[in-house]
């Protein structure tokens, strides 16, 4: 395979389906409808534009905006153009905003005017802009430092991580991971022509512009695009225009379980098919009534942008999840669960999982540190999450390393926890931290949400993790909160946001 053809691959597969389907709906956002020919001619003609400026193959151009039309057809271009693209959170915070920015050393910008970008005036060097809607693309910038030679011919994405604990880290992805991933999931979600996927997931996430929009769209399906994430809204679009496959993070099915239990006599959305949740533990008592008010299970999907895909459900194979599993390895992927030495553990123990295959990125851009701490010497990503595989290959997420409590010298997984206190029925969502403790390093803490209409007691709840947890995990005090923090970018619950309110609390307690 030539570098042209390897850099283009996934486009030169949508464009026989564009050209299939040339006047059927492949996007619809609001009042504007594209079609499959439109889109083509739009992607073109804007690759063209930035010829034109002055892109170079291996350019960066970075794109900062909200989900949108406009938003896929300037990726695609970028891409159309040989351009390398920069995918920057529209809703990150000002810092975060300057730090991507600033990292990725775009030659170009590419927003949609909802973006403040002044931040980017402060200080760093002057980047031309151009809008995604008019797409009048000024002349490029052509002091933008070189990608290094060593990933220059195999780069074709930078996109960051939620930095739910840190700044959010830069990952470099190929031509070829990129198509694997969107042809792996249309191959085992087993989208079609007949599929209309809602995307409220940031198209800045991998999981939202690779995974289910050019998912969708390389099988001939409609992307119903969706700015924000507010149940209402999600709603309207799957009743609307009749959404077959809707994905998300666990934290936007709560949202839409508790806005559907306003009229719990109706059968909700009975044209899904499917329902896929990633990003986030499973929460199986949610899940459950999103199943008996709209007869469409909440299948999973586990990975890291630094490896995907790995692990998914095929809805016909397993149209019911295992329940606490993510389903199975995909094809092409490769897992091992190692122990703390890096050995692999015995079928069924928990330990480390590492990923390798066609899903796995060149690194870490401009930070060989991390990427060497990520990588193994054979190339096998590091994904800090523990896990166990059953007998019968469905791979069972314990929890992060990184989120571990060590209390007393013992290791208490949250997630564990948290699974065990959603099956209260006071409870709507619940997220458990550790917290500085004098004697024992750290107490196991649970920030509850009580469930619609429903409250709850301290020492009750005690009582029910007793039953169901050895006494170390059972938490050693309950706070009951509004609504759990979530990030600005993903949606995902922030842990470390948990973490400073409750702390914040404590701190202003008498």
């Amino acid at each position: 395979m030539t570098r042209t053809q390897e850099y283009t691959d996934y486009l030169a597969a949508l464009q026989p389906v564009a050209a299939r389907y040339a006047t059927r709906p492949a996007i619809s956002d609001g009042d504007l409808t594209v079609t499959f020919g439109e889109l083509w001619s739009m992607v073109e003609q804007r690759a063209e534009r930035l010829r034109s400026a002055g892109l170079r193959r291996g350019d960066r151009v970075a794109l900062v905006a909200e989900n949108s039309a406009h938003y896929l057809a300037s990726a695609l271009a970028v891409w159309r153009a040989g351009g390398v693209l920069v995918t920057v959170y529209p809703s990150a915070g000002a810092s975060d905003l300057q730090y991507s920015v600033e990292l990725g050393d775009p030659a170009l910008i590419l927003t949609d005017g909802r973006v403040d970008l002044s931040v980017l005036d402060a200080q760093g060097p002057t980047v031309p802009t151009a809008s995604i809607v008019d797409f009048d693309v000024p002349p490029v910038r052509r002091d933008a430092e070189a990608a290094p030679a060593s990933v220059a011919d195999k780069l074709a994405m930078i996109c960051f991580s939620s930095g739910t604990t840190s700044r959010p880290k830069a990952i470099m992805v190929t031509p070829h991971t990129i198509h694997n991933c969107a042809e792996t999931y249309a191959e085992v979600w087993r989208l079609g022509p007949a599929d209309v996927t809602a995307v409220s997931l940031p198209m800045a996430w991998m999981y939202g512009l690779v995974s289910t929009s050019l998912a969708t769209l390389l099988r001939g399906g409609t992307v119903v695009v969706l700015r924000r994430a507010r149940p209402e809204l999600i709603a309207e679009a799957v009743i609307t225009h009749g959404v077959t496959f809707l994905p998300g993070v666990t934290t936007m099915f709560v949202k839409l379980v508790a806005y559907m239990a306003s009229d719990p006599d109706r059968l909700w959305f009975p044209t899904l098919r499917l329902c896929i949740s990633g990003g986030e533990p499973r929460n199986e008592t949610v899940f459950e009534r999103w199943r008996a008010a709209t007869g469409c299970a909440v299948l999973d999907a586990y990975c890291a942008s630094e490896c995907l895909p790995l692990v998914t459900y095929d809805p016909l194979r397993d149209p019911v999840p295992v329940p606490g599993s993510a389903g199975r390895l995909v094809p092409r992927s490769l897992l091992r669960v190692v122990d703390a030495e890096g050995r692999d553990v015995a079928p069924g123990e928990v330990g480390e999982a590492l990923s390798s295959g066609p899903g796995v990125m060149l690194g870490y851009w401009r930070d060989e540190e991390q990427t060497r701490a990520a990588l193994t010497e054979d190339g096998w990503f590091r994904t800090k999450d523990l896990v166990r595989v059953d007998e019968d290959g469905y791979v069972h997420v314990v929890g992060r390393l990184s989120d571990l409590i060590i209390r007393g010298g013992t290791n208490i997984s949250p997630a564990e926890v948290e699974r065990v206190l959603r099956e209260h029925p006071g409870i709507g969502d619940v997220a458990v931290v550790g917290l500085p403790d004098a004697v024992y390093g750290q107490e196991v803490v649970a920030a509850i949400v009580p469930g619609p209409g429903g409250t709850v007691d301290d020492a009750e709840l005690a009582s029910f993790a007793r039953e169901r947890l050895a006494p170390y995990k059972v938490p050693t005090s309950f706070v009951t909160i509004d609504a759990l923090p979530v990030s600005e970018t993903t949606g995902k619950v922030s842990r470390k946001d948990v973490v400073a309110s409750l702390l914040a609390g404590r701190a202003h307690q008498p």
